[in-house]
């Protein structure tokens, strides 16, 4: 019988194994799991849960184990960020707005992940309206990164990275409009799945901005993440999947051009090392040019604003309830509510240039290689330098290497690659061509193989 310690530590994949062959039972999980998130409480990683509900839920599934009757997710434990609706969990979208609200119903993804066998056992800290990369800005107060409580873990799906790194569930759900998986997956050393847009079903999450907006799991390992994305969207992932032709390794395009901003030297010099890693893993790297690409953070943020002030204005939320806003969401609904629709109409010009571009570099490789973000986690606190210079800069410094993928809808998957030398984590992601999740995971895998697994945050 495994102890606490170990049972937290176990992937999706180790867990059900585990019960399938009797070495332990999902409640014993759920009860080291619990007693985890008590002892790191101080992180605000995990926000409503419900014990005695998941509990319940776990001896459902160590009958179905016993009857031959398990579902792909049998007795996993999940989180899921507040922004998704959950039945019978407070889902106060990271506002005081909600504070106490309970859906009647369960987005889809969460319906889909019960459907396969999962437990739901607690929401996750995001930044209000999922409208921050640092989930610095909510009224349940700022998620910590595991790795350096002092640091934001990344946002705005903060609390889903630290819940992971932190061992306080194997898997997780984010949202990812502008790198709201992605960020807080490297900033916290976790692997981190943004799928192609429309893959995966947004009903019953808060919208940001529509024509992003992306729901997609995260995990602690590559395999993890296809699990949880077969769970997902269990129709699409069959119609979505494409393996790549076996035989030599996949051929993966390092693409310097769509780096508009400057990396810093210790995270040039680990991207420097995924590189060597892909090669060493027998993967064909490859150079890819291109003509010059849009202002990439410009476009992205004009887009997020123009369509996130909008979603606000319908809700009837802005500006009538301006006062009510976290300061951080309310300053840039401010600054978004100025956005023209002449600027976000040549946005999208940008948009669509930008897309048929990387469709053409996309279609000589398998795979892109690049940053995550050019820096590493911000002190928490950081979002109440405003509009400043340096929060620009550190906005612009990370948002811009995510910002391809999203204004494209490519899929793109996040794998840490080692530590700075404050030791904190630094990842690298993947980008496909459409639907190809399969290639981008298989990519993944190989990477994260060929890397030295990261250590443990001491908590």
């Amino acid at each position: 019988m495994a102890g606490d310690e170990e049972l937290v530590r176990l992937s999706a994949a180790s867990l059900i194994e585990h019960y399938r062959l009797g070495r332990t039972s999902p409640a014993e999980v759920v009860r080291a799991l619990a007693g985890r998130a008590q002892q790191n409480s101080h992180l605000n990683a995990l926000l409503a849960m419900d014990v005695e509900r998941s509990l319940s839920e776990a001896e459902q599934s160590l009958s179905r184990y016993r009857q031959g009757t398990a579902r792909p997710l049998e007795g996993v434990p999940v989180v899921v960020k507040d922004l998704i609706d959950t039945v019978g969990l407070e889902t106060a979208y990271g506002s005081a707005m909600f504070a106490g609200s309970i859906p009647a119903d369960d987005a889809a993804v969460v319906r889909n992940v019960r459907a396969a066998g999962g437990i739901v056992i607690a929401k996750t800290a995001t930044h209000e309206f999922a409208w921050g990369i640092t989930t610095d800005g909510s009224f349940s107060g700022p998620a910590r990164n595991p790795w350096d409580t002092g640091r934001v873990p990344g946002g705005s799906s903060g609390g889903s990275a630290a819940a992971l790194a932190a061992d306080l569930a194997p898997l997780a759900i984010g949202t990812d409009t502008a790198g709201s998986i992605r960020i807080p997956a490297a900033f916290c050393g976790v692997a981190g799945l943004k799928p192609t847009f429309g893959m995966i079903p947004a009903e019953g999450a808060f919208p940001l901005a529509p024509s992003l907006d992306t729901i997609g799991p995260m995990a602690r390992t590559i395999g993890d993440l296809g699990l949880l994305l077969s769970a997902l969207a269990p129709t699409a992932a069959a119609a979505f999947r494409e393996s790549r032709a076996a035989g030599p390794g996949p051929t993966v395009g390092i693409w310097h051009q769509s780096h508009q901003v400057p990396c810093t030297t210790e995270t040039t010099d680990l991207f420097a090392t995924a590189v060597s890693a892909m090669a060493g893993a027998g993967a064909r790297l490859i150079d890819v040019a291109s003509p010059q690409l849009p202002p990439l953070y410009e476009t992205l943020t004009t887009i997020v604003g123009f369509e996130g002030s909008l979603a606000h204005r319908r809700n009837g939320m802005w500006p009538q309830r301006r006062a009510d806003y976290h300061p951080t969401v309310r300053l840039r609904l401010e600054r978004a509510s100025g956005i023209p629709a002449d600027r976000y109409a040549h946005a999208q010009r940008d948009r669509a240039l930008l897309t048929s571009i990387v469709a053409r570099v996309l279609s000589t490789v398998d795979v892109l290689l690049t940053p995550v973000a050019g820096v590493s986690p911000a002190p928490i606190g950081h979002d109440s330098l405003g509009d400043s210079a340096q929060a620009r800069e550190f906005r612009e410094r990370v948002m811009a290497f995510t910002a391809l993928q999203s204004l494209t809808g490519l899929p793109a998957c996040t794998v840490p690659v080692g530590l700075d030398d404050e030791g904190l984590p630094v990842g690298v992601q993947l980008t496909a061509a459409w639907g190809r999740e399969s290639v981008l995971l298989d990519a993944a895998r190989l990477l994260a193989d060929a890397l030295p697994p990261l250590p443990r945050p001491r908590l």
